[in-house]
């Protein structure tokens, strides 16, 4: 059930990281189920465009966003830090690029939108009242709990690009990147100006000839579907928005 209208936020968003976490060291089925639940909740009905959710520090009414978009405090930053964390917990249980879809939607339209580009600083809510500002912070007098995590964000923009199985490569986020898998011998480096352009380059550096599946995300927004070419090559393969496309081959240097 879904009772979370009019309570604080991110009182709740870092129970259910726990409870995840729970899930995970014990393999608690139960567990893990009420945290895809509100997970699907929160980004299903509690979130607006650019994946933040709250006014003034609690849920809204999922039927009623007027208030979000008329108020001065609106989306808190700190509670998509937070959905991002449960984001990445929920992803390795279950690889699925939806996942990955709203990690990506809020990582660039909310955390990346919260840090002042010239000077460093962060905003505690982001408003969307029509005419309105951001307020930054500043060096000595603005503690909020959104300093802390906005100072903790740009330390995070490396989490989520990449992730592995155990014969399986993700390419999750289009962000210029390079992973290392020394147990393989690989190296991935990931070259991209997405989104100013609508095409990523993956250069692999092997020390021997191996197999393995790469799994490129399909995103949810590319509904006009996506090529993959490899080595100048189209490659005849098929995805649906919202998935993974899977070239699997033996690559080399």
């Amino acid at each position: 059930q879904d009772k979370l209208t009019g309570l604080h936020a991110n009182t709740q968003i870092p129970k259910i990281i726990g409870m995840e976490r729970i899930a995970a060291l014990t393999e608690d089925a139960q567990e893990h189920s009420g945290a895809e639940f509100f997970w699907e909740t929160v980004t299903e009905h509690r979130c607006i465009a650019f994946g933040g959710n709250s006014v003034s520090e609690h849920f809204n009414a999922t039927n009623d966003f007027s208030g979000m978009v008329n108020h001065r405090e609106g989306p808190e930053t700190c509670n998509t830090y937070n959905m991002l964390r449960l984001t990445e917990q929920l992803f390795v249980a279950e690889p699925k690029a939806e996942y990955v879809d709203f990690y990506e939607r809020a990582l660039y339209n909310h955390i990346l939108a919260a840090q002042d580009p010239r000077r460093g600083m962060f905003v505690y809510f982001l408003p969307l009242k029509p005419g309105h500002f951001k307020s930054y912070s500043t060096l000595d007098n603005s503690f909020w709990c959104c300093f802390g995590t906005g100072l903790e964000n740009p330390a995070r923009y490396g989490d989520a690009i990449f992730a592995h199985g155990d014969d399986a490569l993700y390419v999750n986020l289009f962000i210029a990147a390079e992973v290392r898998w020394p147990e393989l011998g690989l190296v991935l480096r990931q070259e991209t100006r997405f989104p100013e352009e609508d095409t990523t380059r993956l250069q692999f550096d092997l020390t021997s000839p191996r197999e393995l599946a790469l799994r490129i995300r399909h995103p949810g927004w590319a509904t006009a579907g996506i090529t993959v070419t490899v080595n100048g090559a189209l490659q005849p393969l098929s995805s649906t928005p919202g998935s993974y496309v899977t070239v699997r081959r033996t690559w080399q240097r």
